[in-house]
C-alpha cells in the first residue's frame, strides 16, 4: 500500500513540474527538491474505520476496541499504537521514488499531514480525550520532524460536517495547540460565506496563528434534482474564492456519478466537471488573507483582488430565480432583489428590527436601506435590474464566457424612460442627501466590516475595534460585545426560558403564582413544592369510644 502511495506521489510531482520527459524523469527529476505546483495531503488513518461507519471497513483498531471506539483517543495503549503507525509511515518507510528518503522530508510534494481523517466524526461537543489532537500533532511536528521539513500538520477536520454557527471543527484544542498549522472543516452544502465572515471570530483567531483550509466539500443532492448540480458546485467554490479560503473537492471518480456527490473527470465540460474546473481555475489566482508561502509556491499567474462576486454561469433556465435570490452571493446593494438586503455578501431578508425597510417611514433623518428610495414619506422598492436574455434559450441563463455581457445585468443607459430607478444607490439631491450606507439601530444591522454610528452603518477603520478585534471588555468593542475568546463579537442571542428551553420554577407556577405579597416566593415564606412527610395521629379504640361512654354515663 505504501509503495502505491509513493508511486502516486512521484507521478503527481512529475506532472506538476510539467517539463520532464520520461527519461529525464528517471534520471534527474528527483535529484532536486524544487517544489511542484501541485502538492498532496496525506491522511494516515480514517476515524470511520474505528467503528466501521461511512462505508469504511472495520480495521484492526476497530476489532480490538469494539465497541468502545472512543478509547482510541483516551487510552494510552492506543495512543502509543497510533504513534507507531505514524513513525512507520513517515520515518521508517524508505521512498522508492525519492532516493530512499522518508516521507517526512518530501516537502516538495507533500503539503501537509492530517492528524487523522475526521477525528471524532459525528461527535460534538468532543468528549474526554480532546488532548489527543495536540499530542499527535506534536508527535508529527517535533518527533517525526514535519516542522523541520516545512510540512504542515493539519487537524483533518474534527467532528465532520460543519454548521454555519457551530464549532464542530474549530475547538479551542485546535487553536491553542502550537503544533497545529492548519485547521480544516469538512461539509457538503454549507453556506461558506456565513462561516468565513470577513473579520469574524474564526478568521480573526486564525490570522497569524493558523491557516484555514476547507479540505472537503461536495455537492449534496436536494429536491431540486441533478439539473442544479453544476450551479451548486460553482456557488460553493465561488463563495470560498471570494472569502479567500483555499479548498479541495471531496470526491472525483472515473466511474458513473449517479445522484451522488461524485464528479467524473472523464466527462465533457457540459457536465459537473465543467463547473468544478471553472471555479478551480478562479481559485488558482484568488487572494487570501493567509500567508501560504511556507508550504506552497506562489501561482505563476497574477493574483486577482476579487472586488466583485463572479456571476454563476450554470443557473438552469428553468430555475425559479436566476439573480439576487435569498442566499445568493452579492457584492453591492443592487445585487439582490428589491425586498432583500445585501449583508455580509449574502442576499437575505431584513430582520424585523432593521430600519429603512420597504414601507418604513423615511425622511432626511430616517433614511431607507441604501438601494431603496424615499417617496411620499415611505421607503419604496426600486425596479429589479433585468438580465439580458441569451439568444439560445437552451443554454444556461448566463453564458460561460466571463467577458461577455450576454446574460448579465442590463445597464442604466439601456432604458432611460423607466418610471423608477434600478436597484442601486439613489441619486443625491439637495432635498434628500444620498446615504450610501444602510441605517441601523445596532451593529447587528450592519455587515461584519461595519459598525453602527449615529444611526448609519460605518466602515471600520484600522483603529476601530470591530468584529474579530482583540478586546478585554464590552465597552471597547464597536459591536458591543467581547466574547470568551477575547474577540469583539455580535451580542449573544437571548437564551430560552430555563435550561435548554425547559420551564423554570417561575413559569411552572402558572397564572397568579405571584399574586401575593412581593418576594413571598423567596426566603422563609417561599412556597415549597417538594414532597413532605406529614404525621397524622392514629385513632385508638379507647379514644374513639370514650365520648360514647361519657354520654351513656351522664344519661
Amino acid at each position: 500500500m505504501l509503495d502505491q502511495i509513493d508511486d502516486t506521489l512521484a507521478a503527481i510531482h512529475r506532472i506538476s513540474k510539467g517539463n520532464f520527459s520520461a527519461q529525464s524523469f528517471i534520471q534527474e527529476s528527483f535529484l532536486t527538491t524544487v517544489a511542484g505546483q501541485v502538492k498532496v495531503i496525506i491522511a494516515p488513518h480514517d476515524a470511520h474505520a474505528l467503528r466501521g461507519s461511512n462505508d469504511v471497513p472495520c480495521d484492526a483498531y476497530c476489532e480490538k476496541l469494539n465497541p468502545a471506539f472512543l478509547d482510541f483517543y483516551s487510552v494510552d495503549e492506543y495512543k502509543e499504537l497510533y504513534k507507531t503507525r505514524l513513525d512507520v509511515f513517515f520515518n521508517h518507510y524508505p521512498s522508492k521514488n525519492f532516493e530512499g528518503r522518508s516521507w517526512s522530508e518530501l516537502s516538495e510534494v507533500i503539503l501537509g499531514v492530517d492528524v487523522q481523517n475526521e477525528p471524532w466524526a459525528g461527535i460534538h461537543p468532543i468528549v474526554a480525550g480532546e488532548s489527543w489532537l495536540c499530542i499527535m500533532s506534536t508527535h508529527l511536528k517535533d518527533k517525526i520532524g514535519l516542522g523541520k521539513s516545512g510540512i504542515a500538520v493539519i487537524t483533518g477536520g474534527i467532528s465532520g460536517p460543519q454548521s454555519a454557527t457551530g464549532t464542530q471543527n474549530f475547538p479551542d484544542s485546535a487553536f491553542d495547540c502550537p503544533a497545529v498549522d492548519e485547521d480544516l472543516s469538512a461539509t457538503a452544502g454549507t453556506p461558506w460565506a456565513n462561516i468565513f465572515l470577513p473579520g469574524n471570530t474564526l478568521t480573526a483567531r486564525a490570522l497569524g496563528q493558523k491557516l484555514l483550509l476547507v479540505e472537503e466539500w461536495s455537492f449534496k443532492n436536494t429536491g431540486l434534482g441533478l439539473t442544479y448540480k453544476k450551479q451548486a458546485i460553482f456557488d460553493q467554490g465561488n463563495a470560498l474564492n471570494y472569502r479567500g479560503i483555499p479548498w479541495l473537492y471531496s470526491y472525483l471518480t472515473i466511474r458513473d456519478e449517479g445522484s451522488t456527490a461524485k464528479i467524473s473527470i472523464t466527462r465533457e465540460d457540459n457536465f459537473a466537471i465543467g463547473a468544478l474546473k471553472n471555479v478551480l481555475l478562479r481559485a488558482y489566482n484568488s487572494r487570501s488573507s493567509f500567508n501560504w508561502s511556507k508550504f506552497l509556491p506562489a501561482p505563476k499567474s497574477p493574483l486577482t483582488s476579487l472586488t466583485h462576486v463572479a456571476m454563476n454561469p450554470y443557473i438552469p433556465e428553468a430555475s425559479d430565480c436566476t439573480f439576487g435570490c435569498e442566499g445568493f452571493l452579492c457584492d453591492a446593494p443592487d445585487g439582490c432583489s428589491p425586498d432583500l438586503l445585501c449583508k455580509n455578501s449574502i442576499c437575505q431578508n431584513p430582520t424585523e428590527s432593521q430600519p429603512g425597510k420597504i414601507g418604513d417611514t423615511c425622511n432626511s433623518k430616517k433614511p431607507c436601506i441604501s438601494h431603496l428610495f424615499c417617496e411620499n414619506g415611505a421607503c419604496e422598492e426600486c425596479l429589479t435590474r433585468p438580465s439580458i436574455v441569451p439568444e439560445d434559450h437552451r443554454k444556461s441563463v448566463v453564458y460561460n464566457n466571463p467577458s461577455s455581457l450576454v446574460g448579465s445585468c442590463e445597464l442604466d443607459t439601456a432604458n432611460p424612460f423607466r418610471s423608477r430607478p434600478y436597484c442601486a444607490l439613489p441619486p443625491s439631491s439637495p432635498s434628500f442627501p444620498n446615504h450610501k450606507t444602510n441605517p441601523c439601530a445596532n451593529s447587528s444591522h450592519c455587515s461584519a466590516n461595519e459598525f453602527c454610528s449615529w444611526g448609519l452603518c460605518t466602515a471600520c477603520g484600522p483603529e476601530d475595534a470591530c468584529l474579530g478585534a482583540k478586546c478585554k471588555s464590552n465597552n471597547k468593542c464597536k459591536t458591543g460585545f467581547c466574547n470568551t475568546h477575547g474577540r469583539c463579537d455580535y451580542p449573544v442571542k437571548s437564551k430560552l426560558v430555563g435550561n435548554n428551553g425547559r420551564a423554570t420554577w417561575r413559569s411552572r407556577k402558572g397564572a397568579g403564582w405571584n399574586a401575593g405579597p412581593k418576594n413571598q416566593e423567596k426566603g422563609p415564606n417561599k412556597v415549597r413544592d417538594e414532597a413532605m412527610r406529614i404525621n397524622i395521629p392514629k385513632e385508638k379504640v379507647v379514644a374513639t369510644g370514650q365520648a360514647q361512654a361519657m354520654a351513656a354515663k351522664t344519661a
